[in-house]
């Protein structure tokens, strides 16, 4: 565990969430800390994380990786103390569950409130983590330059959140990017059956000739399209941040951006984006093959002992 080393784990996730009171129990928050780091280990690998645990623990004045501690604490605390204040709205008792209120001091906050405070802090969540992404990125840790992760994203031609935000907009969030990474996977492997043996010069991005470079001006949109017309429909709604579905869940600008997309918003949704994508990948063909259309089906003769498929 990353908290606790010297006795004052309370302290250590006051001084991290600006909200957790130094006198309450830690040993209250250990099963929340260690779910809440089994969750941010999802996002960036075990071996990340015992850096960062074995620099915490380490009895050097300045041992190697120290500064990577904080942005691997930080979404945990909030995590962790967010889950802790969510389990603790009802006490949970022998005789049942409870609300235990002091009637002059206390209130209990209405249905809303919670729910506003819910999308606070899970805001705060996920930009931690954006914010210890970030930092991996820009560092040169073997053991994030050598994760599954990164070894993926060289073999795509999204290969990073800030390429898919061009024509996606996730906020730059490498969360979210990591989230949809199988889905670009699948999207981009089946694009690679598709256009063959120039895939290969696409995603070096050398020796591209003019004819190339127009493909890819329709080609690299198409790729977060499809993407996350796959993802939406696959994913649970509540892991995609509302306002990154709920902006692109209607062209209306009369809906409330606040208020979750319903089902019905999500298939219109993955629809219209999988509809523009191929589109745009049939645009690609077009530019690629310097012809006016796509076959849909090869022209066969009838003198020829066999037939095209």
């Amino acid at each position: 565990m990353i908290f606790n080393k010297s006795n004052n784990g309370s302290t250590e996730l006051r001084s991290l969430t600006g909200n957790y009171y130094n006198s309450n129990d830690f040993g209250k928050m250990i099963g929340h800390i260690l779910l809440a780091t089994a969750e941010l280990k999802k996002n960036i690998g075990s071996a990340v994380y015992n850096l960062a645990e074995v620099a915490y623990k380490s009895t050097e004045t300045n041992p190697a990786n120290i500064d990577l501690v904080p942005y691997v604490q930080l979404p945990i605390a909030i995590l962790a103390t967010f889950n802790l204040y969510r389990s603790n709205d009802i006490s949970h008792e022998d005789s049942g569950r409870k609300v235990k209120i002091d009637s002059t001091n206390e209130k209990i906050p209405w249905q809303w409130q919670l729910e506003a405070d819910d999308a606070i802090q899970m805001d705060r969540y996920y930009s931690a983590v954006d914010a210890l992404i970030a930092y991996l990125n820009e560092s040169t840790l073997v053991a994030w330059t050598n994760s599954d992760y990164k070894k993926a994203t060289k073999l795509l031609l999204i290969n990073s959140a800030e390429k898919f935000d061009r024509y996606y907009p996730i906020g730059g969030s490498g969360r979210i990017y990591i989230l949809v990474l199988p889905f670009l996977k699948e999207t981009e492997l089946k694009l690679k059956r598709e256009f063959g043996a120039d895939w290969a010069r696409y995603l070096a991005g050398e020796n591209l000739t003019e004819k190339d470079d127009e493909v890819l001006e329709y080609l690299l949109p198409a790729i977060p399209l499809l993407a996350m017309s796959v993802a939406v429909m696959r994913l649970p709604l509540g892991i995609i941040p509302q306002g990154v579905v709920r902006n692109h869940a209607s062209k209306s600008i009369t809906m409330d951006a606040s208020d979750a997309a319903t089902k019905s918003d999500i298939k219109d949704m993955a629809k219209w984006m999988k509809d523009d994508a191929e589109e745009l990948i049939n645009l690609a063909k077009i530019a690629r093959n310097e012809t006016t259309e796509i076959l849909l089906l090869p022209v066969n003769s009838v003198e020829n002992k066999f037939m095209r498929v």
